[in-house]
């Protein structure tokens, strides 16, 4: 049994992946902000593999981050992984026209507090025989940058982020990687394509499986790619 930290673990790929992990027999502690769908899921999952951790990674502070580390190595010791999932994905809108207010606060949730989540969680990694570290990547904005705005910025900075890290890593215990996904079927995509059938496209289950296939195997400083 391993344990692993997922943010935005409530709703679409982390509750899949949550689950996934859960049936597996792993030990999950679920990080999201909204606190109604956490516990919806810990009664749907009633499993005692899983832990909550309610966290608004827009306002949380630099001590929110460092009595995460503290509460996690108290409850857990260590963690055997990490999953940056959470992220917030705003209507498509172009740069001259985007909102300051925004495009701060979309900056702040998809990459500065990824940023705070790793320095923080990393102690408790290297604690681990393997520790591994995972950030969602987007291929949308890349493929179709146009209007993606502080999104696709803050995407862009994940990778160089994570890219760095796992430089940085190479000769540690703890293995970092990237997973760039494939347009699939999530209520946001579907707020912002009305007019596609979600029908034609992936489920969030079939790309955590997808995922986590890869993920669980022994491989190290590795992209994942799910196509």
């Amino acid at each position: 049994m391993y344990t692993y930290l997922i943010t935005g673990a409530a709703q679409g790929l982390g509750k899949s992946l949550s689950t996934q992990l859960v049936q597996l027999g792993h030990q999950v502690i679920l990080l999201d902000k909204n606190q109604k769908e956490l516990n919806a899921l810990y009664d749907t999952l009633n499993s005692e593999l899983i832990a909550l951790y309610p966290m608004d990674l827009l306002g949380a502070t630099l001590n929110d981050y460092e009595e995460l580390q503290e509460n996690l190595s108290q409850e857990f010791g260590h963690l055997d992984g990490v999953i940056l999932n959470a992220a917030v994905l705003p209507a498509f809108t172009q740069i001259d026209q985007f909102d300051y207010q925004q495009w701060y606060e979309v900056l702040q949730t998809n990459l500065n507090a990824n940023f705070h989540l790793i320095q923080n969680t990393l102690p408790l990694l290297s604690n681990s025989a393997q520790g591994k570290l995972l950030a969602v990547l987007d291929d949308s904005t890349t493929q179709h940058p146009a209007y993606y705005g502080a999104y696709g910025v803050a995407k862009a900075g994940l990778k160089q982020l994570m890219t760095t890290l796992g430089a940085e890593q190479k000769n540690s215990t703890i293995n970092v990687y990237t997973v760039t996904l494939e347009p699939f079927a999530t209520s946001n995509r579907g707020r912002l394509f009305p007019g596609e059938n979600p029908m034609k496209l992936p489920m969030p289950d079939e790309i955590a499986q997808r995922i986590l296939a890869q993920l669980l195997e022994n491989k190290s400083h590795e992209s994942i790619r799910v196509l």
